[in-house]
């Protein structure tokens, strides 16, 4: 198996420790290497052309952070997604994005709902072409789009600590056919109601949109055990 495809931004020198990490953990999260993948240091190495040292740092940063865990028998592996870690991901997600929601359509101006709706232009762009990946990409920037506008870096930093998990849970929910179409809806939804200063309103909708996303998750990994784990 090759776990770095495309290693050709991979460059020698100072920062190859950092650059080795941010590139296994891409893979990680755009699926690339899926849950159960065993990684071997030796093989990462040779792909990327350097000594173990740096991709043994890497992994263990990424283990400290739940993406890989340590085998009863030695090495490592991608980490599974447990239904534990969906109920506090989407729990969380469901609390901080709401009230993000809610102080953002209190405190957004013409040009910050002009944003949104600039994003949500471009996601049925591609929902006409087919452009999955980007979607993802766009739905990604819209909801970063909303939390910069509730206007609170505390809040926004907290937000942004669950990033990584986000985007990979983000990416199996638009797995699902017809899920991309349902989101745009809900984001122009938001938009109206933002623009109706109806913050209460947004806030349930964003926490709606968000169990909805929950529960796909849930669904779909319980029917393929190779990514999901019951404890």
């Amino acid at each position: 198996m090759e776990y770095l495809k495309d290693n050709t931004d991979i460059r020698k020198g100072k920062f190859l420790r950092e650059q080795v990490y941010k590139k296994l953990k891409a893979t990680i999260l755009n699926g690339k290497l899926t849950p159960n993948t065993r990684l071997i240091e030796e093989k990462i190495a040779s792909e990327i052309g350097t000594s173990r040292t740096p991709v043994r740092e890497a992994i263990q940063k990424l283990e400290k952070e739940g993406l890989i865990k340590k085998l009863p028998k030695g090495g490592f592996a991608v980490s599974k997604i447990t239904e534990g870690d969906i109920e506090d991901i989407f729990g969380i997600r469901s609390v901080l994005e709401g009230y993000a929601g809610y102080l953002a359509t209190l405190r957004a101006d013409e040009k910050d709902i002009k944003a949104l709706e600039e994003i949500v232009k471009k996601e049925e762009e591609c929902i006409a072409l087919e452009n999955i990946s980007e979607i993802i990409q766009l739905n990604t920037e819209f909801h970063d789009k909303l939390y910069r506008t509730a206007k609170s870096e505390r809040l926004y930093s907290i937000i942004n600590d669950l990033r990584d998990y986000i985007y990979r849970f983000r990416r199996l929910i638009f797995s699902f056919e017809g899920m991309a179409e349902v989101s745009i809806k809900d984001h122009k939804d938001m938009i109206e109601l933002m623009k109706l200063k109806k913050a209460s309103q947004v806030e349930s909708l964003i926490r709606k949109h968000i169990t909805r996303g929950k529960n796909l998750i849930k669904k779909k990994l319980k029917k393929d055990p190779k990514i999901y784990r019951n404890n």
